[in-house]
């Protein structure tokens, strides 16, 4: 059987994008009775793989946005003001021209590089920069191709991802849907799945005392899982400290911390110089996160949307510092106002709320019991319907 190639375009900036896309990726190949085949692209850098025997007709040279997504880890876990300055001077009137007068020709060229590369039937974009572009390509081709846009963001939703050329939208909460309504996108083009996972968090049987034995650690003791994204932001070193100086003390140094630095090296490097005053393991980028959170009580974290979907998928409370300005900023309300997590302004105030959440275990399930109504494990599996909907849909005779 012939399958229906997918294009995906997706980028890295940050974590969230990718995973989603390779979260998209996983859930077709696994199911291979779908026929569908999905193909990621980031076309926003020049040196992606796909594109290789294209060089000379596509643009690919390096060019500014080469050095953005180069650069985005280090703005958030250095400088994050800058990302919200950012952020919000790109929703002001005639910004997104500006963007795409500097970068829209040659990302648009791109596009449509992969596509004719791909024989692609379909595009999905899972970020707000190449959104415009994607329908750009499409135009140009002058023929039928389905678009589908995965909203990466749970709550707040940046006007770069709304354009009303697009044939459907997948968000992770009916506050984004709301907020692309509010943009202009059109309700019947909108559908409300969740933010799309990779398989394995929604296969996770294990309690945490299992996991815990699995991956090697004390079984009674409670665990606490610290993160910050792919990039290890979010103040994880002064955060970390501080909880080791408070949680574990006075008697409490049986708790164990595993830390996940993500790409993040020299942080990595750093805690694993330091001294603990308990059980301490110290992981840079790990495929099984969802092991870890699964073997874990707590999961302390910035709230990041992929992050934030991840535990509550596992059906583990969040202890959720500052939100990256932007994008994060409504995820803190939505996952408190609902009772499946608490927030902390800084490091000592992180301490001691995780300190007053590991000495109630009661409150600390409800907690846990709190993130059900929120989680979605057939995100994937919807948005891969809609997928395969849309190309039929493409396929009919219009009449």
């Amino acid at each position: 059987m012939t399958s229906t190639r997918v294009l995906v375009l997706t980028s890295d900036t940050g974590s969230g994008h990718r995973s989603v896309s390779r979260a998209l990726v996983a859930g077709a190949s696994g199911a291979p009775e779908r026929g569908i085949e999905l193909i990621e692209f980031d076309p926003l850098v020049s040196g992606d793989p796909l594109l290789a025997q294209e060089r000379s007709t596509v643009g690919v040279r390096p060019a500014l946005m080469d050095r953005v997504v180069g650069l985005y880890g280090a703005v958030i876990v250095r400088a994050p003001w800058a990302w919200g300055l950012a952020f919000h001077l790109a929703a002001l009137p005639g910004m997104r021209s500006i963007y795409h007068a500097l970068h829209g020709r040659t990302v648009t060229s791109r596009i449509r590089a992969a596509i004719r590369a791909t024989r692609a039937q379909a595009v999905v974009s899972v970020h707000p920069l190449v959104n415009d572009a994607m329908v750009a390509a499409r135009n140009s081709e002058g023929r039928d191709l389905p678009l589908l846009t995965v909203v990466t963001d749970l709550v707040d939703v940046h006007p770069w991802w709304a354009n009303g050329a697009v044939d459907r939208y997948v968000v992770g909460t009916g506050d984004a849907a709301s907020a692309l309504i509010g943009l202009g996108s059109e309700p019947s083009r909108i559908s409300v799945t969740g933010i799309p996972l990779r398989p394995t968090f929604g296969r996770v049987t294990s309690s945490a005392r299992e996991m815990r034995e699995q991956l090697g650690l004390d079984p009674v003791h409670p665990t606490v899982l610290f993160m910050g994204g792919g990039d290890g932001a979010g103040r994880l070193a002064e955060v970390v400290g501080a909880c080791d100086a408070v949680v574990r003390s006075r008697g409490k140094e049986v708790t164990r911390f595993v830390v996940i630095c993500g790409r993040n090296e020299p942080l990595r490097a750093a805690f694993e110089a330091r001294e603990w005053r308990g059980p301490t393991t110290i992981l840079g980028q790990v495929a099984n996160v969802h092991e870890w959170m699964t073997a874990s009580d707590v999961v302390v974290t910035k709230p990041g949307s992929l992050t934030v979907s991840e535990s509550l998928a596992i059906g583990r409370p969040l202890l959720l510092g500052p939100p990256l300005p932007g994008q994060e900023e409504g995820n803190i309300p939505f996952v408190c106002d609902n009772g499946a997590g608490m927030a902390y302004r800084d490091a000592t105030e992180a301490s001691m709320l995780l300190e007053g959440m590991l000495a109630d275990p009661a409150s600390l399930w409800e907690m846990g019991q709190r993130t059900f109504p929120l989680r979605h494990l057939k995100a994937t599996e919807r948005v891969l319907d809609l997928v395969q909907s849309l190309v039929m849909k493409s396929r009919k005779p219009q009449s």
